[in-house]
């Protein structure tokens, strides 16, 4: 079992250490009680990694571990969700109208020092998080925000966003003396120099924490997951599959969701390729099997989508949208429609006098993506394509080869903002806009600009086809068998209060 802390807590002012020292002025508000921290280190059945070289400060943290632990030690006003509404956390409401979005915050709200939540904490968070690299992203289109009163805070946008309420997701802090604090269920304690996190007593859930006490395991320096795992140094860890590899850690592993769209890149506007044609990017889009693409690749772990967005988006009309098995007849219906009704000694399916041949460009440096490309392969030659595969070692190649417009498909993948911000493919200097049609730029301006519905935008882009959606990827949780209660989301501590480790005594 992960080794027991028992001792007497060293209260100490150095314990600023893992946090930025930002100087910016807070809001001036009174402490309206004091503040006391355990006086012992219990128990700590939990050990979590986290990088000791980093900062648990959410606007300066940069590891993907210890991004991971800051919705522990901070909240924010929503979380987001696959529907796109949001659930609150901070706030109790959230009224989306047009280019106005108003927030009420809960009124029993305290950070973990005591002093009480209030609108001003949020604007000055606001104005850290929209000139963070983490966040920018996803603010940019808020042009203002305003602070009526103590609960009330009110964003102003450049753009009406059905999804707006999904992106409230920046980290609300308090500078307190010379560390930051939030309101989130642990506030960071020190063992002599060495961090763990304690429960937020002033946290309004904070009774029902079944763990008082996590111990964090360092992993600066390690090279591998698999010793501190194994040796039962950490309880949990998370594979996002981004190398290409993946160490078979656990028998016991959760799927936690992300915004990385797997997607194929469609060039729309080279004549050397068939892709030009408006009905060969349809019946490719109607006939891909995306089930069968996810099964075989990224170790099954992918919602397939035949749209941008998440499938429960709550704005989402499913109806007359292909199926993620692919829809063979109703796909080779339009080839044959265009005059494509023989198949060669090949399987190829031709007109008599040419025959459909299409290239699939994928960067190999993550093998996933490889076997992403051979499964799309498998898929269209079902319907009758003539499929070859051009195989790219390093990103710099791959960009090398987009840049000369000369391709058919790409294998490609981003993650989306919250919002589903789309604007990268769909904007003149968009760095992911290879191969589209820039005509098809107003469409995705009317829907942002609220001129279009989601119901417009969705056949618009089923009948263009400026590419294809294949899957939202997962990440892989490899979980000490011991412990049970872990059920992954969007952040795989988001219900650690409530993970009981199982033992034999």
């Amino acid at each position: 079992m992960i080794k027991k802390i028992v001792s007497v807590l060293l209260i100490i002012s150095m314990c600023f250490l893992l946090f930025s020292c930002d100087k910016t002025e807070e809001p001036a508000v009174s402490e309206s009680e004091d503040y006391v921290l355990p006086t012992q280190v219990i128990d700590a059945d939990i050990s979590l990694p986290y990088i000791s070289t980093d900062s648990f400060f959410p606007y300066s943290a940069k590891s993907s571990l210890n991004r991971d632990l800051i919705p522990l030690i901070y909240e924010s006003l929503f979380v987001p969700t696959d529907n796109g509404k949001g659930r609150p956390q901070l706030a109790v409401s959230g009224k989306n109208e047009g280019k106005k979005v108003t927030v009420k915050l809960l009124s029993n709200v305290k950070f973990s020092d005591g002093v009480q939540l209030t609108a001003a904490y949020v604007k000055a968070s606001f104005d850290k998080a929209k000139n963070n690299i983490y966040y920018s992203k996803s603010l940019k289109n808020i042009a203002s925000i305003a602070t009526p009163d103590n609960f009330t805070v009110v964003f102003t946008l450049y753009n009406p966003d059905a999804l707006a309420l999904n992106i409230l997701d920046f980290p609300i802090i308090r500078l307190s003396g010379k560390k930051y604090v939030g309101t989130g269920k642990y506030s960071m304690g020190f063992l002599d120099e060495t961090p763990y996190f304690q429960v937020n007593t002033n946290h309004r859930d904070y009774k029902k924490s079944w763990n008082k006490q996590i111990a964090l395991y360092d992993m600066a320096g390690v090279s591998s997951p698999v010793y501190p795992f194994k040796a039962n140094e950490i309880s949990i860890y998370k594979d996002d599959l981004s190398d290409g590899k993946y160490n078979n850690l656990s028998s016991v592993t959760v799927s936690e969701k992300m915004n990385n769209l797997v997607y194929v890149g469609v060039n729309s506007t080279w004549a050397g390729s068939v892709t030009s044609l408006p009905w060969v990017r349809q019946a490719i889009n109607i006939g891909v099997n995306r089930s069968g693409i996810v099964a075989s690749s990224f170790l099954g772990q992918g919602e397939p989508v035949v749209t941008p967005f998440k499938n429960s988006f709550y704005r989402l009309n499913t109806e007359n949208l292909p199926g993620v098995g692919g829809e063979m007849e109703r796909a080779i219906a339009i080839l044959e429609r265009n005059g494509y009704t023989q198949v060669n000694g090949e399987g190829i399916r031709t007109n008599g006098k040419n025959a459909l041949r299409v290239n699939i460009l994928v960067c190999t440096q993550n093998q996933y993506k490889l076997t992403v490309a051979q499964a799309l392969k498998s898929s269209l030659e079902e319907i009758g394509f003539g499929v070859t595969i051009t195989q790219k070692k390093t990103p710099k190649e791959f960009t090398d080869a987009l840049d000369t417009g000369h391709f058919g498909l790409y294998i490609g993948e981003t993650q989306l903002t919250a919002n589903c911000d789309l604007s990268e493919f769909f904007t003149k200097n968009g760095v992911l806009s290879y191969g589209i049609d820039d005509k098809f730029f107003a469409e995705y301006s009317a829907y942002k600009s609220g001129t279009d519905s989601t119901t417009v935008f969705v056949e618009s882009f089923s009948t263009e086809v400026p590419f294809i959606p294949l899957f939202y990827r997962k990440a892989v949780v490899s979980v000490n068998p011991n412990i049970t209660g872990v059920n992954a989301g969007y952040n795989i501590y988001d219900d650690i209060c409530s993970w009981k480790v199982e033992t034999n005594e």
